[in-house]
């Protein structure tokens, strides 16, 4: 070992001297050549201005100034010069050589360091095996996901959904949309399923291009077939994940990016509102909190009529200084695509849309600041299946070590215009029309309302798991009432138990119950129980 350094640094220091000697680079421009007898003696040289044939503008100047100023191994001749230009003797070569390597010996290794060096490796000469072969190892495997990676630029993850599904009701239910009335009898077991394909792309390391492709078995729970939440602008209670077809789909292409460090600009053909606006911590994710599409989102804040199909438009966040305030801005067109053949207009600007603006205080505080504090002032202007709207809402969620408080609230204005026989754009919710008609291209004024509210305890049982509860009602309207149509306001519960078996893998046991379904008193309520078993990978 002392023996392999040793040739190295003579090598290393040898070849760099005799190339500023050498007189292959005589003809290079320099001091002009000074003759000098190889017996004249050499005096050790502590600072390059000391040779007076060595200028700053020389091109061997750094490499000598470095060689005298770090190693101290340069001498010069008594009349003061460095004689750069003249050929090297083998006397000469020796004294420098034995110059630095004095030099070398006193500053970086004695003979001593260098056996206790020694010493050491055979001392540890199995554990330095083992290490080197660890190293071996991870470097074939790195090579191997080289040459096998997916993309540099792009990372693949993946969603499943697995959900046994059973439910019924303890007398009838009418779907008010397609007339169908179910009892208590009518309903079958079912599996649901849904997969995400995620492919996120980064350009730049400041910027997304997210890619999602989507399918599942186009399975319904018992809520979805009696109608709920699965049309109109209201998302009233329905599994998020059911009814998605076997076919797979482009369920999201959008592009984001970061002209400054507190702005976050994006655009894209097909993405939601939600991607943006009125998350939650507890109620934000049917794969990994509430199952119901009513507890997701606020139904008046994000209207199902654009939320469900997604569109084209853009978005904008700005959290200036990194500090406890965001502010958001979201616009999407779910028939952007559509130039013709859509009923209330479609294209870019056209019904249904919807623009929303949302201002975010968030706040983490107590002790290793594990509570947190978070409320979202929304506003919302949508036209929605003939159906305008301006809703007002507020979203909060509180954090107390593992316990959590959340919920959401939205008032709004709205106009409901009519074809002289339906008013479609309520879904379930629909108004027969024995009780008031609107005439074509007439209008109705009505207020909504729409709350819920819920509670969860982290890490039970084992961390990483969630306990949560939450009540609401989707839809109180002024619209007009009759015995049996819009005489009752429908009331929403869930319960879920998220249970990680492994970092990977979750089952969730889920039950759910609607009362007054659809706002009708006639209508018994429905209850229904999910198993749901989530992969992330």
């Amino acid at each position: 070992m002392q023996t392999s350094l040793s040739t190295v640094l003579v090598g290393a220091l040898g070849i760099h001297y005799f190339l500023l000697h050498s007189t292959a680079f005589a003809q290079l421009p320099s001091q002009t050549q000074q003759p000098l007898p190889p017996s004249a003696p050499m005096g050790q040289v502590t600072s390059v201005s000391q040779l007076s044939d060595v200028r700053p503008t020389d091109w061997v100047y750094q490499a000598l100034a470095s060689l005298v100023e770090k190693y101290g191994c340069i001498a010069g001749y008594p009349d003061g010069t460095f004689g750069g230009n003249r050929a090297l003797t083998r006397f000469e070569m020796a004294a420098a050589l034995n110059a630095c390597l004095d030099v070398v010996s006193d500053r970086f290794a004695t003979k001593e360091d260098l056996a206790t060096l020694q010493r050491l490796a055979q001392e540890f000469a199995a554990e330095l095996a083992t290490l080197r072969g660890r190293v071996d190892n991870l470097e074939a495997r790195t090579a191997n996901l080289e040459a096998t990676q997916f993309s540099t630029t792009t990372q693949l993850s993946v969603d499943a959904v697995m959900a046994f599904q059973a439910g019924g009701n303890t007398r009838q239910v009418v779907d008010p949309v397609s007339g169908n009335t179910f009892t208590g009898g009518s309903y079958n077991p079912t599996v649901i399923s849904k997969v995400e394909i995620n492919l996120n792309t980064s350009f730049r390391g400041t910027d997304l291009l997210t890619t999602t492709l989507e399918v599942g078995n186009n399975g319904l729970d018992t809520l979805g077939a009696t109608g709920i939440g699965t049309s109109g602008l209201i998302a009233a209670g329905a599994v998020d994940y059911a009814g998605v077809g076997s076919t797979v789909n482009l369920f999201r292409l959008f592009y984001s990016f970061k002209p400054t460090e507190d702005l976050t600009i994006g655009v894209g053909p097909q993405f939601y509102p939600s991607d943006i606006v009125d998350t939650n911590s507890y109620a934000n994710d049917s794969f990994a909190d509430f199952s119901s599409n009513f507890f997701i989102n606020n139904p008046l804040i994000v209207p199902y009529a654009v939320n469900d199909p997604g569109g084209a438009g853009v978005s904008i966040q700005w959290n200036p200084g990194g500090g406890f305030f965001t502010l958001r801005g979201v616009y999407v067109a779910a028939e952007a695509g559509a130039p013709t053949g859509v009923a209330t207009g479609g294209g870019l600007f056209g019904d249904p849309y919807q623009g929303t603006v949302e201002l975010e205080f968030a706040r983490a505080f107590g002790a290793n600041e594990q509570n947190n504090f978070a409320v979202r002032l929304q506003y919302t202007n949508a036209s929605s299946l003939n159906i305008s709207q301006n809703a007002g809402g507020v979203n909060v969620e509180l954090t107390l070590g593992k316990f959590g408080l959340f919920g959401r609230y939205a008032y709004a204005d709205m106009k409901l215009y009519g074809d002289g026989a339906t008013i479609s754009g309520l879904g379930p919710f629909a108004v027969d029309p024995g009780v008031f008609v609107i005439p074509a291209g007439g209008q109705v004024k009505t207020t909504a309302q729409t709350w819920m509210a819920g509670l969860a305890y982290r890490d039970l049982l084992t961390q990483g798991s969630l306990l949560a509860a939450a009540v609401g009602q989707p839809f109180i309207n002024s619209l007009a009432s009759a015995p049996g149509i819009n005489d009752a306001t429908q009331t929403n519960y869930e319960l879920f138990f998220r249970y990680p078996l492994s970092d990977n893998i979750a089952i969730t046991p889920v039950l759910m119950a609607v009362t007054n379904a659809n706002n009708r008193s006639t209508n018994s309520p429905i209850f229904q129980g999910l198993i749901r078993t989530t992969f992330s990978f």
